[in-house]
C-alpha cells in the first residue's frame, strides 16, 4: 500500500494520514482502552495519595469496606464498578470491528 501511494505522487505526510494512520485505529483503540482500564483499576497509588475515604476512587475503597458490608451488597457494588470498563468496551468496539479487515489489504 505504501509503495502504491508513492506512486500515485504521496508525501510523507499523506502517507501518514492516509496510509498509517486509519490501518492504526484499531492498536490507538485498544492501547487508550487499556490505559484507561489500567487507571481505573488503580489502587496503590489513590491509597497512597488520598487518605481521606470520601474522595479515593471505588478500587480503593470497596477492599476497604468489604469487611463491614454485606455479601450482597457488596456484590452489587462490585457490579456496579464493572459498568465503565463494560461501556468502554461497548463504545469502542464499532472501532475494533469496523478496521479489523484493513490487516490484509495487501496481496503478495
Amino acid at each position: 500500500m505504501f509503495e502504491a501511494a508513492r506512486t500515485d505522487g504521496a508525501g510523507p505526510f499523506r502517507l501518514f494520514w492516509s496510509i498509517v494512520l486509519p490501518m492504526s485505529k484499531p492498536i490507538l483503540g485498544v492501547v487508550s482502552v487499556f490505559a484507561i482500564i489500567a487507571a481505573w483499576k488503580d489502587y496503590l497509588w489513590p491509597m497512597l495519595v488520598l487518605p481521606d475515604p470520601a474522595v479515593q476512587p471505588l478500587s480503593v475503597r470497596l477492599p476497604a469496606v468489604a469487611s463491614q458490608t454485606e455479601l450482597d451488597v457488596f456484590l452489587a457494588a462490585l457490579a456496579i464498578a464493572t459498568l465503565i470498563p463494560i461501556g468502554m468496551f461497548l463504545i469502542f468496539q464499532s472501532v475494533f470491528l469496523r478496521s479489523a479487515g484493513l490487516g490484509g489489504a495487501v496481496k503478495g
